[in-house]
């Protein structure tokens, strides 16, 4: 018997060391896998060569963590999809170099049905019509484009193509919000809310089926500043009217190919392989050649033939804080308090002499925003701080910014919402009205399970103390705004209340410095500093692969799933999953600091 156990200890034993190994070898298959792509030889670039912009995925301000992030996992064998990491920065730095490329010839930007956020279109069409200065062409294609950011930016095109039976989303911005309190209702979950500020309507979806006034009324004003500024813009390439734009958009022509061509919201309509294969190349030159494809070279491949910039002397380093701010550590999509580590080891390095914090964020937990904005006061005792703003830069996104010596925003940045909420789930209907859990408890105080329960509703003392709370925090985020921004705390507190703003209206009352994107923030950091010649060094450095790899088989780290969702069933379903994750991961009281909803409009 006892030989049986050894031997039975041996094999088990065995195995556990046999599969150990087996994870690793593995683990490192993967990883001279992801290295292999990684190390992907660079492409030549041709002498008279079209540089192609494939507008088919979102674009980051950051290239994602490596190319961990790109690489689909629901399709392994595409080995393609992660060889090439870009942010935002990349492509501006390419376009910036393709201008004084003699071996460039134009621009050929194909959309592809990518999500592309306002005010990073705003950014890239300044780069867009900086490139048109040297007198090279720039072409568009899609066979639908579906959103106005993505025909914003296409408008800067000499020539915009559409595929004969495609469309051109132009009808005016609008944006549909979700409101969850039925849902709730039938689950049998009450989510009891506390808020400061008129129009802190990010809760309203747990406690009403519409929007309230307040909260129309500051969209209304919000769409409308951001509509006249891409109006003003399409006009002013496009040569038409903003009165007739207007009247483009409310007859929905642009939904019909014919009406896109009749409205000169586009040029011609023709297909792919026209533009591809005759139009592009006869336009540098090519008739006959059979050799046209190789005069292509995509974005991504050119980045990749740039020069790496010198590690100059100075240097300004650029730290984005992109994603929701959330309790604990953050990871690529979202900002943690690994962000004020970041801060910290930037504090520490001596030829660093300016920071540029480039915020693309609906703000997220108090909290963590002030852990981080407590760093970054402290970091500005040594050095000049410039904030940069992308899409959003609201509510906690300001909060950690509003610090900053100047603030750089897109006309089309959504900013402000400086306001405070906090929620306390009580889950009683589900727990004990349709499951049968009973509860109770037993504790040395008055107030021992005060605000750290779900299976009740809150009593009327503890909703008094969460608004003290809430208010006492409010308090302090308007006073940071106000000292920030030279302004008194009644003046902060007149434009705050939760309200949301565009970056032009936020520069007309005193929230952001000047209209400007990333590159402008890093040319004034330099100015502020006394820099000339400096280098540029991104902050956080991308995790290894080793480490994305065990955070992902840990499940620590979920961006990928993430990615996958938004990527195949749209921001809706993602937006619906976060707040089902975030209300499922309550527990007690949690105070925000965010703007109303991830805004998805067309």
């Amino acid at each position: 018997m006892k030989s049986f156990f050894k031997y039975l200890l041996a094999t088990v034993i065995g195995m556990l060391i046999v599969s150990l190994i087996m994870f690793f070898v593995m683990l490192g298959s993967i990883g001279a896998m992801f290295a292999a792509g990684s190390s992907t030889p660079v492409v030549p670039v041709r002498d008279n060569s079209i540089l192609q912009i494939d507008l088919d995925k979102a674009i980051s301000d950051k290239p994602r963590e490596s190319n961990l992030d790109n690489f689909d996992f629901f399709n392994p064998t595409d080995f393609s999809s992660f060889s090439k990491a870009m942010g935002l920065n990349d492509y501006l730095k390419a376009i910036h170099a393709a201008k004084e490329d003699d071996r460039i010839k134009g621009i050929y930007l194909n959309y592809e049905g990518a999500g592309i956020g306002y005010a990073t279109a705003e950014e890239l069409r300044g780069a867009l019509e900086d490139f048109k200065q040297s007198g090279k062409f720039i072409y568009s294609f899609a066979d639908m484009y579906a959103s106005h950011g993505a025909y914003h930016l296409v408008s800067v095109a000499d020539s915009v193509f559409l595929q004969p039976q495609g469309s051109v989303v132009f009808q005016g911005l609008a944006a549909q919000i979700m409101f969850y309190i039925k849902f709730l209702e039938k689950i049998g979950v009450e989510m009891q809310v506390i808020r400061h500020g008129e129009f802190k309507s990010a809760v309203e979806p747990y406690f009403r089926t519409d929007m309230s006034e307040a909260n129309r009324k500051q969209y209304s004003v919000l769409f409308n500043s951001m509509w006249r500024e891409i109006v003003a813009d399409i006009s002013s390439e496009r040569g038409i009217s903003p009165a007739r734009l207007n009247e483009v958009a409310d007859s929905l022509l642009g939904f019909t190919a014919t009406g896109s061509l009749r409205s000169g919201l586009v040029d011609a309509l023709v297909p792919r392989n026209f533009v591809e294969d005759d139009f592009l190349p006869r336009r540098i030159g090519l008739v006959d050649s059979m050799d046209k494809s190789s005069h292509f070279v995509k974005i991504s491949d050119y980045v990749g033939n740039l020069p790496v910039q010198k590690a100059g002397k100075d240097k300004i380093a650029v730290l984005y804080a992109e994603g929701d701010i959330i309790v604990g550590e953050g990871s690529s999509t979202s900002i943690g308090t690994d962000l004020a580590s970041q801060v910290e080891k930037i504090m520490k390095d001596k030829s660093v002499k300016a920071l540029v914090l480039r915020v693309n964020s609906p703000g997220g937990a108090v909290l963590t925003a002030d852990v981080i904005y407590q760093e970054l006061l402290k970091l500005k005792e040594k050095m000049p701080v410039v904030a940069s703003y992308g899409n959003y830069a609201a509510s906690g996104g300001y909060y950690i910014s509003c610090m900053a010596d100047k603030i750089y925003a897109s006309p089309n940045t959504l900013t402000g919402s400086i306001g405070v909420f906090g929620t306390v789930p009580n889950a009683q209907g589900l727990l004990t009205d349709k499951l049968g859990f009973t509860f109770d408890h037993v504790g040395t105080n008055k107030n021992s399970t005060a605000l750290s329960t779900v299976s009740r509703p809150m009593t009327r003392y503890e909703e008094a103390v969460m608004q003290r709370n809430i208010e006492e925090i409010y308090a302090g985020f308007v006073n940071k705004v106000a000292a920030g921004r030279g302004m008194s705390f009644e003046q902060v507190d007149a434009i705050g209340q939760g309200r949301v703003w565009s970056g032009s209206n936020a520069l007309e009352i005193g929230l952001v410095d000047a209209l400007g994107g990333l590159e402008d923030a890093i040319a004034e950091a330099a100015a502020l500093a006394g820099l000339e010649n400096y280098a540029v060094e991104e902050y956080p450095r991308p995790k290894d692969l080793t480490t994305q790899l065990l955070e992902m088989l840990t499940g620590k780290e979920t961006d990928a799933v993430r990615t996958y969702v938004q990527e195949h069933f749209g921001p809706a379903a993602l937006e619906i999953w976060s707040q089902w994750d975030g209300i499922s991961a309550m527990e007690g009281p949690q105070v925000w600091a965010r703007l109303p909803y991830v805004l998805e409009f067309n």
